[in-house]
């Protein structure tokens, strides 16, 4: 009967093991975090944050900052980077103070790859208008994309400055 016992025991450990081992495998890995939140001022875990993300080539090392203006400095400046929009969707929308951080990801990508369709996903228009604007005056793209630009005055002063 104790060796039955005993055998149980191992079995049951064994299963633990198993289960801690696969649960540690699929959690998120943010080796960056302990080490970059103690590196000082904002920006110094930025760019401690980013190191780490770029070093991976995963974005989601970004998600070990507790601050949410690392966080999000951190994703967009891999994003751009990295020229990948799709980086900006880690950025949640929750209010508008989001949806103006996602916006200038995406922007900020369009304007690193010189891709002007990406402004074309930007939701807010003061940031797909400027989005637009740089690319006409700034990169000098096509200048009319000044016509996707909805704001007239805006509209005007890329026009005009071609």
């Amino acid at each position: 009967m104790r060796r039955l016992v005993f055998l149980m025991a191992v079995g049951l450990l064994a299963v633990v093991a198993a289960n801690t081992a696969a649960i540690a495998q699929s959690a998120p890995r943010h080796s960056a975090g302990p080490v970059c939140r103690e590196s000082g001022p904002l920006p110094n875990q930025i760019r401690c944050f980013l190191d780490a993300a770029e070093a991976e080539g995963d974005v989601g090392q970004c998600d070990g900052a507790y601050d949410f203006a690392v966080r999000f400095n951190c994703i967009s400046k891999f994003a751009e980077n990295s020229g990948d929009p799709v980086a900006c969707e880690r950025i949640p929308i929750r209010n508008n103070r989001l949806l103006l951080m996602r916006d200038s990801c995406v922007s900020g990508v369009a304007a690193a790859t010189r891709a002007p369709q990406l402004c074309e996903q930007v939701q807010l228009d003061v940031v797909r208008d400027s989005c637009f604007l740089i690319q006409v005056l700034d990169l000098e793209a096509n200048p009319q994309l000044c016509e996707n630009i909805t704001k007239a005055a805006v509209r005007e002063i890329c026009s005009e400055n071609q």
